[in-house]
């Protein structure tokens, strides 16, 4: 259990995120959705008219990660939401949280984004642990998913957990990274290990993209929050047995989904995720040369083009 002063800094957190959106000519609407529930308030940005689309990011991170894939999507209306404990949206409390309370949390927390900005139904578009949420909303809420987009490799049982992942799950290894103020050097490092070296390279990530995500660590209790979670929901073995959907969860899944997984992904189970999309019924895989575990960074035109192009097929 993470237990540290706040570090929530809300000027300078908006700051740094509005900087992300005004490079790509943004400006979106922010937006406060009520789940009751869970007793608390999940913050979205929403942009743009067309089909609803929700972006649930992965572990730690927040909302602003997704800004790249969302300005470069054509038609749509992107609802990029703060996890809950994550960015600006208030946190849960995971005492005395079971695995079932877990999934049901996720479920109930995106089915109150979709039911206040959607309408009835979205797409999901989930990295890493948001890719977990989106799997376990479209499996217990089928009614409110259109489709399913896993960028990167989501939170399944088998998944590798990279090491300093692992490290984190020990309780005061958690707090000593809870309370660092990270480097620029270090958060690069972090992305070149979930694969995205020749992207950095290529001056491919901003710096208006770089300065965001060391304020997600310095200004906001993300880190906090989600390390919390993830002491909970895995150790330095790796994902606890029942806190992650099992393969076996996947075949509960009807909505169609679109696999994006990078070459370079650490987190990738060995053989793939081809093993994965084979129990689901409507699965398609795309491995991606050269990309990591936030493959969108890499490519976010190409990740728009490939998204674009799957939902017209499935509407042919």
């Amino acid at each position: 259990m993470v237990r540290t002063e706040s570090r929530r800094d809300e000027a300078r957190y908006r700051a740094a995120e509005r900087a992300v959106w005004e490079r790509r000519g943004i400006v979106p609407e922010e937006h406060w959705i009520e789940v009751r529930d869970l007793g608390i308030r999940v913050r979205a940005l929403v942009h743009g008219e067309g089909r609803p689309v929700v972006f649930v990011h992965g572990n730690p991170t927040a909302g602003g990660v997704f800004v790249p894939l969302a300005a470069a999507l054509p038609g749509i209306r992107a609802i990029v939401v703060d996890r809950p404990g994550c960015g600006l949206s208030d946190p849960m409390s995971y005492d005395g949280i079971t695995p079932e309370g877990l999934h049901e949390s996720a479920a109930a927390y995106l089915e109150a984004v979709i039911l206040a900005l959607a309408g009835d139904r979205a797409d999901l578009v989930g990295n890493s642990a948001g890719g977990m949420a989106a799997l376990v909303t479209a499996a217990r809420r089928p009614e409110r998913v259109h489709t399913v987009v896993l960028e990167g490799v989501p939170s399944v049982e088998g998944m590798r957990l990279p090491w300093l992942m692992r490290a984190a799950t020990v309780g005061p290894v958690a707090g000593v990274a809870s309370r660092h103020d990270v480097k620029a050097r270090e958060l690069k490092a972090s992305l070149r290990a979930m694969g995205h070296g020749d992207t950095l390279d290529s001056g491919g990530v901003s710096r208006e993209d770089l300065d965001y995500r060391l304020a997600v660590s310095r200004f906001s209790d993300t880190y906090r929050n989600d390390l919390d979670l993830l002491g909970r929901a895995a150790s330095w073995r790796g994902p606890r047995p029942g806190w992650v959907p099992r393969a076996s969860d996947l075949e509960a899944v009807a909505a169609p989904t679109l696999w994006l997984t990078g070459e370079h992904d650490p987190f990738t189970p060995p053989g793939g995720v081809g093993a994965w999309a084979a129990r689901m019924p409507r699965a398609t895989v795309h491995v991606l040369a050269g990309q990591g575990h936030q493959p969108w960074i890499d490519d976010p035109e190409g990740h728009a083009e490939t998204i674009a192009r799957w939902w017209e097929s499935l509407a042919a």
